[in-house]
């Protein structure tokens, strides 16, 4: 089981993560990464967009179809997406 510095179920401790994975795979941009701003405005191919699908799906442990990425096309809206998917899947406290 992958052990986080935060958790993954809540959307504002996901987004914060996902937010910084984006700006890793953005080395030319200066600015901060905006989490409302749509990722196809970064410039993001769909090769940048499978690499960072696959990136996520190791560090989170849960399938990422890369097509989520275009489905909820800002962090906000992808993290909580994640978010609900992972608070699914996990088993009740």
């Amino acid at each position: 089981m992958t052990t986080f510095a935060f958790d993954p179920t809540v959307p504002a401790q996901l987004q914060s993560w996902l937010t910084d994975r984006v700006a890793e795979y953005l080395p030319d941009v200066t600015e901060p990464v905006d989490p409302h701003r749509q990722l196809g405005e970064y410039g993001l191919d769909s090769i940048a967009v499978v690499a960072f699908a696959a990136d996520v799906e190791d560090q989170l442990g849960t399938v990422v179809d890369p097509t989520a990425i275009w489905d909820y096309p800002t962090i906000a809206q992808l993290a909580e997406f994640l978010a609900a998917e992972l608070a699914e899947r996990s088993p009740a406290a």
